[in-house]
């Protein structure tokens, strides 16, 4: 068969998917591709019904430098993330640092902690919180401090 015949089978096999999975081949990347964390499991359950949130971003397989390795699960048409980059920071070194940055998810493996899944939206979109390096920067940011022996 001539690769251009080839490719156009492949383009019909994939619309025909989405069309059964989701209704129209003109179905949106981020109606695929998501990020879902609903429990605290080291291997996560993934459900359609859940909760979950759009994701631009590909795998770093297809060139994407922010990386975010999705596939279906058993019994999801769409497809939930669980590799690629779980921190991302830019960082700018002078006479003091100054830095940005977003983790997938939260910081949090506790569901029940308000950090579980806090950065989820900024991950998805991009939009990196600022890291306090300073203790001056601490100051109106901080929950607690910890001070071992005590």
């Amino acid at each position: 068969m001539p690769h251009g015949a080839q490719q156009l089978e492949a383009l019909a096999a994939a619309s025909e998917q989405l069309v059964r999975d989701f209704g129209t081949w003109k179905t949106p990347w981020g109606s695929i591709n998501r990020f879902q964390r609903l429990t605290g499991d080291i291997v996560q359950p993934f459900s359609d019904a859940g909760a979950s949130i759009p994701v631009p971003f590909t795998s770093s397989r297809w060139g994407s430098l922010a990386s975010f390795g999705a596939r279906p699960y058993p019994n999801t048409k769409k497809w939930y993330g669980t590799s690629g980059n779980s921190f991302v920071a830019v960082i700018e070194f002078g006479d003091s640092v100054r830095a940005r940055a977003v983790t997938a998810g939260g910081e949090s493996g506790d569901p029940s902690s308000p950090h579980f899944k806090d950065e989820v939206e900024r991950y998805a979109t991009g939009n990196l919180r600022t890291v306090y390096f300073y203790k001056s920067q601490l100051e109106g940011h901080t929950e607690r401090e910890y001070h071992p022996g005590r």
